[in-house]
């Protein structure tokens, strides 16, 4: 009685079913907890030999594994099978499909994620400029992919938006590196899985030089500088010229910060690009240039108009196109020529390394030229600019 009571017990149990119309079977109850499965054989002996499968199964992978429907459990053989063949497992493609299909902080509209990266960037007190450069390129993303949520925009949509636009390499490039830290950005705060800009190959550029003003082009801005407008901008060129500030920092610069004895510059640390404080030499032409018009305080260039008048000033001397970033390209080629001194050159710019020289500044200029260029002076407060090596 005692073995039938244990048999009776052991999983999976095996019971005799008679229906009505008097047909006998054998049923494996191999359910656990009230879940699994019912499995019917027409004879005892097909029953018990399923059954002890059943308790091999078990004993071999766990109670588990049983309660797993047989369709499940060879659906995800296949899959296994599949993943194999590139070295991954369930586990992996599980994970990747809930990173994907649900970031982890949940979805994102792109227009949101743009407008949150703006803010972040504001608040760690990045430059105006770089604020509304940002905020063109996210925009001109948003008008195509806003109301789209970023985790869904991928690469391929991308490179198709990009190649239909009537860009040159340069701004592709540019804009690969600005979406590709607004995606950054997004998976940062859990907003999508994978940057797809990463998968995008950047611009191969070809090295053009930098756009400078011949010795001619420099006297010619020079004078007319002097002499419109009682020359108001004269400061501004004359130290574009011969001090290389940015045009950001010129905008920011104070003639208290302008010490003509010491023949100096101090571009503080707030008005810097690098935000680091750095001193910048005035050379002798440019002491002279600045002399007249030196005071104690205030800006150096107007505070009113200043976008009209230096288009004008352009014009006036003969500018049909202005190079990019022309006067302190200009510093720079004829400075590194004269004194042949490139990491001095790239201090003076406020550079962290002199590659940065190199690959963006530095045009080819003849030694006789930069001579030329560095004696550029005024002729006692008249539009004549004269070489100061002669005057003197």
């Amino acid at each position: 009685m005692k073995a039938k009571a244990a048999s009776r017990k052991q999983w999976p149990q095996i019971r005799r079913v008679k229906y009505k119309l008097g047909r006998v079977a054998w049923m494996v109850d191999a359910r656990t907890g009230g879940k699994g499965q019912r499995l019917f054989f027409e004879t005892k002996q097909e029953a018990d030999t399923k059954a002890e499968n059943l308790r091999i199964e078990r004993r071999n992978n766990g109670t588990a594994a049983l309660a797993i429907p047989a369709k499940l459990r060879i659906e995800a053989a296949e899959c296994a099978a599949r993943l194999a063949a590139f070295g991954s497992s369930l586990t992996e493609a599980t994970d990747y499909f809930i990173r994907h299909a649900k970031p982890e902080a949940g979805p994102k509209f792109v227009a949101d994620v743009i407008t949150t990266f703006l803010k972040e960037k504001t608040r760690a007190g990045r430059r105006p400029q770089y604020l509304r450069v940002q905020k063109y390129v996210l925009g001109h993303f948003a008008k195509t992919f806003g109301f789209r949520e970023i985790h869904t925009v991928g690469h391929a949509e991308i490179a198709e938006w990009m190649n239909g636009q009537p860009w040159t390499l340069r701004t592709r490039d540019n804009y690969r590196r600005d979406l590709g830290n607004l995606y950054g950005f997004a998976i940062k705060h859990g907003h999508c899985a994978t940057n797809p800009l990463s998968l995008m190959e950047s611009a191969t550029l070809d090295d053009t030089p930098p756009g400078i003003l011949t010795v001619t082009e420099a006297a010619s801005l020079l004078a007319v500088a002097d002499e419109r407008n009682d020359g108001e901008l004269l400061p501004y060129v004359a130290i574009g010229l011969f001090a290389g500030l940015r045009a950001s920092e010129l905008h920011g610069l104070d003639w208290q910060n302008i010490a003509l004895g010491e023949r100096t510059i101090e571009v503080k640390s707030h008005v810097a690009k690098s935000r680091a404080r750095r001193i910048v030499t005035v050379s002798e032409n440019l002491a002279a240039w600045l002399k007249h018009y030196s005071k104690p305080s205030g800006p150096i260039m107007p505070t009113d108009g200043f976008t009209r008048k230096w288009g004008n000033l352009r014009k006036a001397a003969g500018f049909a196109a202005w190079p990019k970033n022309a006067m302190r390209h200009s510093f720079a080629s004829y400075h590194v020529a004269a004194h042949q001194n490139a990491p001095q050159t790239s201090l003076e710019m406020g550079h962290d390394n002199p590659d940065q020289l190199f690959e963006s500044y530095r045009a080819l200029v003849k030694p006789a030229d930069a001579q030329r260029y560095w004696q550029l002076g005024p002729a006692r407060r008249s539009s004549n600019v004269v070489n100061i090596a002669e005057a003197a």
